[in-house]
């Protein structure tokens, strides 16, 4: 906080109750993330909108006896039935 500044000051300029700022200031200390010198020139709290949680899309569902293998970076690979052993090592190593 700046000097001089009042938590009640502050706690209502960003809405908030005064004993969450106090207990942001102790965990930030705490932490060693804060310390009581004098902050930067121009630091200052900025509005952030938070997003609601989206939704992740629901897979399909698979057939009776399908592989779905799951890569690293996202990629999906199906295999169906009859699947070929060699084709599975295949396609394992290429994720390895």
């Amino acid at each position: 906080m700046m000097p001089g500044a009042s938590v009640l000051d502050v706690a209502r300029r960003h809405r908030v109750c005064t004993s969450l700022v106090y207990r942001w200031r102790r965990t930030l200390l705490r932490d060693g993330v804060a310390s009581e010198a004098l902050p930067l020139p121009g630091a200052a709290f900025v509005p952030v909108e938070v997003a609601g949680a989206s939704m992740a899309p629901q897979p399909e569902p698979l057939g009776p006896g399908v592989v779905e293998v799951v890569g690293p970076a996202g990629q999906r690979i199906r295999l169906a039935p009859p699947i070929d052993a060699r084709v599975l090592k295949a396609v394992l190593a290429g994720f390895a």
